[in-house]
């Protein structure tokens, strides 16, 4: 995992998401933690789906 907070620069979503838990702001880590499930869950299944299109293909 990459993870990194230069003030003012960067953050990534991970570091927010602590940051959320840890001012007790729940109902945004919670929300911030389902996006990225999600996101996690359309890369996953687009990577099978590109492999799978290109067995066939061969």
């Amino acid at each position: 995992m990459i993870g990194g907070n230069i003030p003012g620069e960067t953050r990534t979503l991970a570091i927010s998401i602590y940051d959320s838990v840890q001012s007790f702001d729940l109902k945004a880590a919670n929300t911030m933690s389902l996006a990225l499930l999600m996101f996690s869950l359309v890369a996953v299944a687009a990577s099978l789906l590109l492999s799978n299109r290109r067995r066939r293909n061969k």
